[in-house]
């Protein structure tokens, strides 16, 4: 496996633990939550980060390192890919406001993230897997700031 290679398993594998992030950032964020509503949509969303996990775990099975177009490191690391995976730490002292302010941020980061990759890959397969995961992506933050817009909005 050409370093390139090893590169981008990196990145995907970095991907496959954010979802898992996901999942448990939602899961805790809907036990904590004071709405029924609320905490529907964080458990629904919970469930479609395993979903995310499982595409992607799939895309390294079938070779998506092997079909990205990034011939050169050099070429890669001016994406700057990585800084789409970058983690948001909350605070023991967040508020339900925090914890949807992130969880946009973080839905907006993968999104962006998913996206690069579909551009990335010579593979329709892989290309279609990436711009789902991203639509996905876009839906979830689409969501989470109606949630938002309900709840700290209300008036507007």
């Amino acid at each position: 496996m050409t370093n390139i290679q090893q590169t981008f398993e990196r990145l995907v594998s970095l991907a496959i633990q954010r979802e898992e992030e996901a999942y448990e950032f939602y899961m805790k964020a809907a036990k904590e939550s004071e709405f029924k509503s609320s905490s529907k949509l964080l458990h629904d969303l919970a469930k479609q980060e395993v979903n995310h996990k499982k595409k992607l775990q799939e895309a390294l099975k079938a070779g998506v390192c092997k079909t990205f177009t990034c011939e050169t490191e050099a070429e890669l690391e001016k994406m700057d890919l990585s800084k789409y995976l970058v983690d948001i730490p909350l605070l023991p002292s967040s508020t339900p406001q925090d914890v949807l302010i992130v969880a946009i941020k973080k839905e907006a980061a993968a999104n962006s993230f998913y996206k690069a990759l579909s551009e990335l890959t010579g593979s329709g397969v892989h290309r279609s897997v990436f711009e789902t995961l991203a639509g996905e992506e876009e839906v979830h933050k689409t969501r989470l700031q109606n949630m938002y817009d309900d709840i700290f909005q209300p008036d507007m």
